[in-house]
């Protein structure tokens, strides 16, 4: 079964038709998904107001389809996925329809996540810039493992 496939058929919180209308950037075709070890996001390209978070998990990942506000916030502010604090414009707010009948009934989870949805990048930055802080006193090991238990917690609260 091809790449695309299968992240179109892990989506969870999203319609058939949605997933399959949704656009796979080149990068994300070309993944590995037997052996995913990391989150993996992205905007989609043709509505960047939508978004994909694709988190590791026993088997097959899980894709959640995001939305974003119209505004990145406009201070400092700390990715609650990966924990990087980011400069202005470094995050957003992101929500996640529920899955199932609440999802279709409104009920959304939110939260602040990195703006470029690079997670994964930004927990490898070995030191920090002015625009890019990773959590301090931690390996890059750490913070990779920190990232992918907070972003099943965040799966499981809009599959829950």
């Amino acid at each position: 079964m091809s790449t695309d496939v299968r992240i179109r058929r892990a989506m969870a919180n999203c319609s058939k038709g949605e997933a399959t209308r949704m656009t796979l950037p080149p990068q994300v075709r070309e993944l590995d998904l037997d052996a995913l070890a990391d989150v993996v996001g992205w905007r989609d390209p043709k509505a960047p107001d939508r978004a994909v978070l694709l988190v590791p998990a026993d088997g097959e990942p899980v894709g959640i389809a995001l939305r974003s506000s119209s505004n990145a916030v406009g201070s400092a502010a700390m990715c609650a996925l990966c924990r990087t604090t980011h400069g202005p414009g470094g995050t957003a707010l992101f929500s996640a329809a529920r899955k199932g009948a609440r999802g279709r009934g409104g009920d959304t989870v939110g939260t602040y996540v990195c703006a470029d949805l690079a997670c994964a990048d930004h927990v490898r930055v070995e030191k920090a810039t002015a625009a890019l802080r990773p959590a301090p006193g931690l390996s890059v090991d750490e913070r990779r493992a920190g990232l992918r238990e907070r972003a099943a917690a965040f799966a499981a609260e809009v599959l829950g």
